[in-house]
C-alpha cells in the first residue's frame, strides 16, 4: 500500500523537476540582453596618460568600460577626457596622437606614444587589446630605448590579447 502511494508523488517530483528545469533553460534560451558587469567600482578601468612636458599634469580617469583599448580611448574622447589621432582601423590601429602630441624626433630619438596594461607592456595592437573593469592602461610618450620604463613591470614582461 505504501509503495502505491509513494509512486505517484515521485512521478510529480521528476515532472516538477523536468518542468522547472526546462523552464530556466528557456529564460536563459530567450534572454536577449547579454550578460554586463555590475556597474560600480569593479568595471572601471583606470587611464592613465603621461604627457611628456614636465609642467603638463598626467591625465588620470576611471571609465566604466569593457572592450579593446582603441574603444577606451574613443570613449575617453567621447567624454572629454582627451584627444587622440590614430591611423588604420580596427586590430590594426595605431595611435599617433594624444592631446594634439604625435611623433618627433629622428632615428634613435625618435619619440612616439606606447602602452601598458596593469603594469605590463602591450605587445598587440590597441584595436586588439582587451580591458576590462579593474584593469590599467597606461601611455607614455618615449623612444624605443625607453619603451620598457612605461610598464611597472619593466624587466621582460609583455602582455598580449587575451586568449
Amino acid at each position: 500500500m505504501l509503495k502505491e502511494t509513494m509512486e505517484p508523488r515521485v512521478i510529480m517530483m521528476k515532472q516538477f523537476a523536468l518542468i522547472t528545469i526546462l523552464t530556466v533553460a528557456s529564460m536563459v534560451a530567450c534572454s536577449d540582453k547579454p550578460a554586463q558587469p555590475e556597474a560600480g567600482a569593479g568595471s572601471e578601468v583606470q587611464l592613465r596618460v603621461e604627457l611628456p612636458a614636465a609642467e603638463a599634469a598626467p591625465i588620470d580617469a576611471k571609465l566604466e568600460f569593457q572592450g579593446t583599448v582603441l574603444d577606451l580611448m574613443q570613449k575617453a574622447s567621447d567624454d572629454k577626457v582627451l584627444t587622440f589621432k590614430k591611423e588604420g582601423e580596427g586590430e590594426q590601429a595605431l595611435i599617433t596622437t594624444i592631446q594634439g602630441i604625435g611623433p618627433s624626433g629622428e632615428g634613435d630619438d625618435s619619440k612616439y606614444w606606447i602602452y601598458a596594461v596593469n603594469g605590463k607592456m602591450a605587445n598587440v595592437g590597441v584595436g586588439t587589446m582587451k580591458v576590462s573593469g579593474g584593469d590599467e592602461v597606461r601611455w607614455c610618450y618615449l623612444t624605443y630605448e625607453n619603451r620598457k620604463s612605461c610598464a611597472d613591470n619593466a624587466a621582460t614582461e609583455e602582455t598580449g590579447a587575451p586568449e
